[in-house]
Formats: structure tokens, sequence, C-alpha cells
């Protein structure tokens, strides 16, 4: 006898919990009865009856002595229980998968069952006589063993199984089994006429008809799966009554459709389940998954932008502290940093509203995000502000007006040239930077140029990488990274030249008067 039950009652298992979770909800009534193409196909449940027939077909052609009705019914037996034994591991599977408390207890009853079930039969083969003078002890044992199977399912939703089900179910059922073949060595004559046996005959059925409802209103399980685990159980209920009657072709005959029915409605509820809970896991774990990525790529974002407004605070409280120093600032040097520090103010404004910040582009992943602005730059007015807030921090740095003009999202241009010559004060900060630019036809290239160490061979394969950074780096990798991701997206490029001395980045816009 098979039972299964909620699945809200998960133990704390950390991500494992979590994941299952995601798949729970009460059955819905209109749920239908049969098992849902999606989840099981009538061939696979054609397969668990030939598996089921087939050994009982060869046992017939093998063995003459078992084509009579009994010898039947005692082969059907050996194919039978070993079935449910089957189930019983689809179904430990299935608590391994879910975690289910009731999943639990309902693989140690089952394997109780199945171990029983598979001693009896051996019983049944070995000793006919012996079993035929004493079955009445067996339906005893058997409604002992399934009022309690009935008390452990009315608590399995509040009680935790201390044990490993399945190990537990098997060594109970071996134990269950000794005190059957003992009674039937040792006990007196119990035979089915006994009024003692009657009585325990109308109250085994009454059992099984309680199990059979208790499983069908479990909450937490489609209804075809509810009915085909009490239906199953009632099934070996009544095979466990009428293996133990008198001989009869009558009862030979209803042990064996209802041993069958049983096995194969176990069988196949166990598998279809099993093979749900396994797609639901994969579904949530595909789901999960999509989620870690988004968190990681929001995180990702946040560092971004985190790294944009540094950078422009920098600037800003630079340009500020200089401008504080009267005495010690030319006119002209007071009207380039008064001019930065509008530049970036105003961009620092655009990065916290969410226009123009590190990631906020046309190829970003939200639907929301503000198209990159895109027009046409007066290059110098772009880069002027950025070399002013570098060599204001002491820093060398050459730039030259060149009149250039180009078509890009400013506030990304001058971030990129930010971080290249940024990263030279890091990597390099003996060293001299220059920032250059021509005009080669439809393009115009910026080259922020050092005379530095260069960038290690090992380094240059993921140098536009999140996090890639050489060993001896004290950066996060995210500057580069930021830097290719700005020109790119807005349709730009960012190399790195490897033929000079040095470290030699360079950023390829369109030119003006080529643009569409």
């Amino acid at each position: 006898m098979a039972f299964w039950g909620r699945r809200d009652r998960l133990p704390d298992r950390g991500i494992a919990g979590a994941i299952l979770v995601l798949g729970q909800g009460a059955p819905d009534p209109g749920d239908s009865l049969r098992l849902p193409r999606s989840t099981w196909n009538r061939l696979a449940t054609l397969l668990v009856l030939g598996l089921v027939v087939s050994p009982l077909v060869f046992a017939l052609v093998l063995e003459p002595e078992l084509r009579t009705s009994r010898g039947l019914a005692t082969a059907t037996q050996f194919v039978v229980y070993p079935m449910v034994l089957a189930a019983t591991i689809l179904l430990y599977f299935s608590f391994r998968v879910t975690g289910s408390t009731v999943f639990a207890w309902a693989t140690l009853c089952l394997a109780i069952v199945a171990v029983q079930g598979c001693v009896l039969a051996g019983l049944r083969a070995r000793r006919p006589g012996s079993f035929f003078e004493r079955p009445g002890w067996i339906l005893v044992v058997d409604l002992a063993v399934g009022l309690l199977m009935l008390l452990a399912l009315w608590r399995a939703t509040r009680t935790d199984l201390p044990v490993d089900p399945l190990g537990a179910g098997l060594v109970a059922g071996l134990l269950v089994a000794g005190t059957n073949v003992s009674l039937n060595h040792y006990a007196p004559e119990l035979p089915m006429t006994s009024p003692l046996v009657v009585v325990v005959e109308i109250d085994l059925v009454l059992v099984g008809l309680a199990i059979g409802r208790t499983i069908y209103h479990w909450e937490g399980f489609p209804r075809w799966f509810l009915f085909r685990g009490g239906l199953g159980a009632l099934a070996l209920v009544v095979n466990r009554l009428a293996i133990c009657q008198d001989d009869h072709v009558v009862y030979h005959s209803i042990a064996v459709v209802s041993g069958v029915t049983g096995a194969v409605l176990m069988t196949t509820a166990a598998a279809a389940n099993l093979h749900k809970d396994l797609v639901e896991q994969r579904e949530s774990l595909i789901a999960l998954s999509d989620q870690v990525a988004t968190m990681e790529a929001d995180e990702r974002d946040h560092r971004a932008r985190l790294h944009e407004i540094t950078n422009s605070i920098s600037s800003i409280a630079v340009a500020s502290s200089l401008l504080h120093q009267v005495d010690e600032v030319s006119p002209g040097k007071r009207e380039q940093l008064e001019h930065m520090l509008e530049a970036e103010a105003s961009r620092l404004a655009r990065i916290l509203s969410n226009a123009g910040g590190a990631l906020d582009g046309p190829d970003s992943d939200d639907p929301d995000a503000p198209e990159r602005r895109r027009e046409e730059l007066d290059l110098d007015a772009v880069i002027e502000p950025v070399v002013v807030s570098h060599q204001a921090l002491g820093r060398k740095v050459e730039w030259q007006p060149s009149g250039c003009r180009a078509v890009g999202d400013p506030d990304a241009v001058a971030e990129a040239i930010n971080i290249l010559l940024d990263n030279v004060a890091r990597h390099a900060p003996e060293a001299s930077a220059w920032v250059e630019v021509k005009h080669l036809g439809t393009t115009v290239e910026i080259a922020v140029r050092d005379d530095g160490p260069g960038v290690p061979e090992e380094v240059r394969r993921r140098l536009f990488e999140w996090g890639g950074r050489g060993p001896d780096s004290k950066g996060q990798g995210i500057g580069l990274h930021l830097a290719h991701k700005l020109m790119t997206e807005g349709g730009n490029s960012l190399r790195l030249e490897s033929d000079r001395a040095g470290t030699s980045f360079v950023i390829g816009l369109p030119a003006a008067e080529e643009a569409p």
C-alpha cells in the first residue's frame, strides 16, 4: 500500500528547499483523473503492464505445473510484489527530490508491504499445506500493520521521519514477514472459517477503504495521482484477502486481477509522479538560475554605475578644492577647472537620473532603459574636461585640441577616456600618458597611450572581461570591461594595440561628416 501527502511541509534545506517550494499548490478540483500526456502516456503504461504480465507468460510456458488457477495465483505474487518494491524505490527517489515528509512515510509503508508480500509468496509456494492451515494469522498481522500504517499516514504531515525511509521500511518488512513465518510454523491453526478471521477480514476491508480515502484526500497532488495511489492500495488489500482464501478458482482469479491491477497502478503512479517532480525541479532550477544570473547582472550594473559615479565625484572634488586656492590657480586654469566642474556635474546628474548611465543603452536587458545618446560631438569639448581633471590630480597627461567631430554619446566617450587614463594611473603611476585624436576617412580614432610596462600577454586575452586583471593588479577588473561595453553598445569600438611600446588603447567613432 502506497501513501502520498502534501508537499507543503518541506524541511529547510537551503537552496534545494527553496527550489521545491516553487512548484507547490493544492490540487485543482477540476483536475482530470487521466494521466496528462506531458507526464505519462499509454505506451508507458503498456510497458509497465508488460513487465508484470510477461514473466507470468514465460512461467506458464516453462512450467506446466503452474497452468492452474492456483499455480497462476502463486506465480502472480512473485511478480506483483517485486513490482511494488520497484514502485517503493521510485517513491523513495521522489522523497529525495522533494524532501516531503509524507513521501518518507509513504516509502516506509510501501516497503513493508513489498517485503512482506515477497516473503509470503515464497511461503505459499514452499509450504502450501501449512500456508492454507493458518491463513488467518496472516490477515491478523495485516490488520495490525494496516492500522499502524493508517495512523502513520494520518500523522505524516505533522511528524518527520527520523530515519531513512527505505532502509527502515526494508528492515520493518523483514520483521513483519518473520512474524508471519513464525506464526505459520508455531501458532495453532486458524482457518478462514473461524469467526475471528471473518471479523478480521471485515476490519481489514474497512482499513483498506480508509487508507484509500486518506490517500485520495491528500493536498498538494493532482487527482490522477491520488486516484491511482488510493485505488492501488485498495487493490493490494483485496489481493491479500483473496490469496489467503480457500483453494478455489474464483479467489485465485480475484488474486491475479487485483494483484496485477495494484502493481500497475502503484508503479505507474510512482513513475509518473517522479517524472513530474524531476521536470518541475529542472524548471525550478532553470528559473532559479535565471534569477541568479539577473541578480549578478544587476550587481554588475550597480558596481559599474558606482564606478562612474566615483570617478565623477573625484573629479568634482579635486576641481572644487583647486578653485578655492585663489592665489595658486591662474585665471586660465581657473576657467578650465570651472568648465570641467560644470561638465562633470552635468554628467553626474545624468548618471544619477539613469540617462547615460554605465549600462543603460539599446543593448541593455532592461526594456525601459533609455536609448544611448547619439549626437554629433565636438571631441575637444568632450576630452578637455577629462584631461583637466586628471591633470588636476597631478597626473602627467598630454593632449592637443584636434578640431575633430564624431558621432556618439558624449558621456560614454568621456567615461571611456576617463577609465583609460585612470587605468594608466593605477598600473603605471610613473608613466606619462597621451591622448591623440586622428581623423582617418570615415572614422575618428581616439588613442590613449602611455610609456609604461605594457599589458602582460596572459592578461590580454581577457582584458575586457568582467574581473579581467593581472595577478598583481589592485583593481577590480571593472573599468576596462565598462569602457569596452560603453563603446560597443553604441556601435563604436575599443581595442588594445600590441605593436607599440607601453600600452595603447584606441577608441573608434564614426566621423561626423560621414554619419548617415
